[in-house]
């Protein structure tokens, strides 16, 4: 048995499934040449593909912040403290 939050969920992603923008409105990159418009879960998707970053990425930027807060240590004369990850 589903709990209000999953169900609310569902519903949420039914709602996506009924909304459709027409492919005049959408760049390029979005539109679906086989039909007249898109849904909006699917526009969702295609938005978090473009945004995604891959976790190679995400992981050199991390790294990039932590050796920015030690060099900031070590410019400052203070004792490394080292982030955990």
């Amino acid at each position: 048995m589903k709990n209000g939050y999953e169900l609310l969920a569902d519903m949420e992603q039914l709602l996506k499934d009924c909304i459709y923008v027409s492919n005049e409105c959408l760049p390029d990159d979005f539109k679906d040449h086989r039909t007249d418009g898109v849904t909006l879960r699917t526009l969702e998707y295609k938005c978090n593909q473009r945004d995604a970053i891959s976790d190679f990425e995400q992981a050199r930027q991390e790294r990039a912040i932590r050796v920015e807060f030690y060099a900031d240590d070590i410019a400052n004369g203070r004792e490394i403290n080292y982030i955990m990850k």
